[in-house]
């Protein structure tokens, strides 16, 4: 019973805590909510095209902290970053994966 009380408080901790998760790519931070907003918008966008992800910046919908990223030259390399760690949003919120931070 304790074991579940336990699992069950860091689940809840996890879960208010996942606003504060940020993730890193390159220079660049984001929090991980707007990382899960850019994996909708990249999904939209991979229905449409195969090179969703350069096409993703042309957007009027992206957000705007992504834009910088567009303008980066290595803009391709970095959304794909991006994209890989949002289709795997767990592991970041429990920061198993090396690219977020804060939880």
């Amino acid at each position: 019973m304790n074991a579940f009380l336990t699992v069950s408080l860091c689940l809840c901790a996890l879960a208010a805590l996942s606003d504060a998760v940020t993730v890193k790519v390159g220079d660049f931070s984001f929090p991980l909510e707007s990382v899960k907003k850019l994996k909708d918008l990249l999904n939209a966008h991979h229905a449409r095209s195969p090179r969703h992800v350069v096409t993703v910046c042309d957007d009027p919908d992206l957000p705007t902290e992504f834009q910088l990223i567009c303008a980066s030259p290595n803009s391709e390399a970095l959304l794909k970053q991006l994209e890989a760690i949002a289709r795997n949003s767990e592991v970041c919120e429990i920061c198993a994966n090396v690219a977020c931070s804060g939880c």
